[in-house]
């Protein structure tokens, strides 16, 4: 069976996406549900398949599924939403600025502000440790460490997914393995993402992080704001740049490489609704067909 698939990243996550409507039947009578975590796994395999880290299932009513690289289902997946409503928007599957995905939990929202401007609820940001709900006045949310001697302001979050953020005076002051080996010492047995981020003004703020999780990245982002508010570095909305490799810590190197606005995220923190709202776009990286097994050798 020939799969032709979309490849798209938010922020260096990425995410094959399948368009239903386009796979080219075989004689089983086109692909079944009950294939897709076995299909997932094939085609996010980064040495056999094309590499990713999750496959998203889209059909033309825009009922949707995705699943992790191992091929489990993922209920949130907000960078994968992010990436979904990029082609959907290209496919004219609109309606009022608005694309409505069906998810087996039930409707997803995707506002639509723009061509490449699309904006996701991402939920109240709790606290990893203890559970309860963060607010801007929260105490004790940001606890100040040293490391190395320097002074650093860290935070533990929930939100989507479980974030550990570092804020050092400047991003050359931690290395960002060490502090990842710091966070699993600190959480044994925990799914953390580690998250070094720099207020460069109250309105920017650069990260430093390798998302893997199908909503890494606009955790990532979420946690980095509500730690920069929480300790008073940063208003309640901001940009967030994803730092990549060779850019040197340079907000204006990474600006120069975002073309298609997919590195960076804008967020704002409600403090009245106490919601975090994340705006971004999936960028894609390129397209093909995939040689899958037919549809009964999937399930």
């Amino acid at each position: 069976m020939t799969v032709p698939f979309y490849k798209l990243q938010l922020a260096g996550n990425g995410f094959i996406l399948i368009d239903l409507q386009a796979v080219v039947r075989g004689s089983e009578g086109g692909l079944s549900p009950d294939g897709y975590p076995a299909l997932a796994r094939l085609l996010c395999d980064k040495r056999y398949g094309i590499g990713a880290n999750g496959c998203i299932f889209l059909s033309p009513d825009n009922t949707i599924r995705i699943f992790g690289a191992r091929g489990r289902p993922s209920s949130s997946a907000d960078d994968a939403i992010l990436c979904a409503a990029r082609f959907a928007f290209d496919s004219g599957r609109i309606l009022n600025r608005k694309i409505v995905f069906r998810t087996p939990r039930g409707e997803r929202l995707v506002e639509v502000l723009g061509a490449h401007e699309f904006r996701v609820d991402c939920g109240s940001p709790f606290a990893l440790l203890g559970g309860k709900v963060v607010t801007p006045k929260s105490e004790r949310l940001v606890e100040t460490i040293e490391h190395e001697g320097a002074s650093l302001s860290c935070s533990a979050l929930h939100i989507r997914e479980d974030v550990v953020t570092a804020f050092p005076r400047s991003m050359g002051t931690l290395d960002y393995a060490s502090f990842s080996a710091l966070v699993r010492k600190a959480f044994p047995g925990k799914d953390v993402i580690p998250v070094i981020a720099q207020a460069v003004t109250r309105e920017t703020v650069l990260v430093r992080a390798w998302p893997r999780q199908e909503s890494a990245v606009c955790a990532a982002a979420s946690a980095a704001l509500v730690t920069a508010v929480c300790s008073g570095q940063a208003d309640s909305q901001a940009v967030v740049m994803f730092e990549s490799q060779g850019s040197g810590s340079d907000p204006d190197a990474e600006i120069a490489r975002d073309r298609d606005n997919s590195r960076r995220l804008a967020v704002s923190w409600d403090t009245e609704d106490n919601e975090v709202y994340v705006i971004g776009s999936g960028g894609y990286l390129f397209d093909g067909n995939f040689d899958a097994p037919e549809p009964a050798d999937l399930a």
